[in-house]
């Protein structure tokens, strides 16, 4: 049995609660050191309002890694390869 992965909602919402649940086809890792992304456990996702080269406010998933503290980067979809 895999673990899906939940991405809270509170920022996109008033009352600062709700998450959506990605479909078990999706993975994200950590792209510094390949970490699975969960809701609960070493490596967590969020949305994030950033501005982009022009100023404008997008939407982006961060991840929030507590195994090689990578923050505020986007996850990856593939697990970073060992050498």
């Amino acid at each position: 049995m895999s673990v899906k992965t939940r991405i809270g909602l509170g920022i996109l919402t008033k009352s600062r609660s709700g998450s959506v649940e990605l479909p078990e086809e999706v993975t994200l890792y950590c792209p510094q050191c390949g970490t699975k992304v969960a809701d609960k456990g070493q490596c967590s996702v969020s949305f994030a309002n950033v501005f982009d080269e022009f100023g404008a406010s997008v939407l982006r998933l961060l991840v929030d890694c507590r195994n090689c503290g990578c923050h505020d980067r986007e996850p990856s979809q593939f697990p970073k390869k060992s050498h």
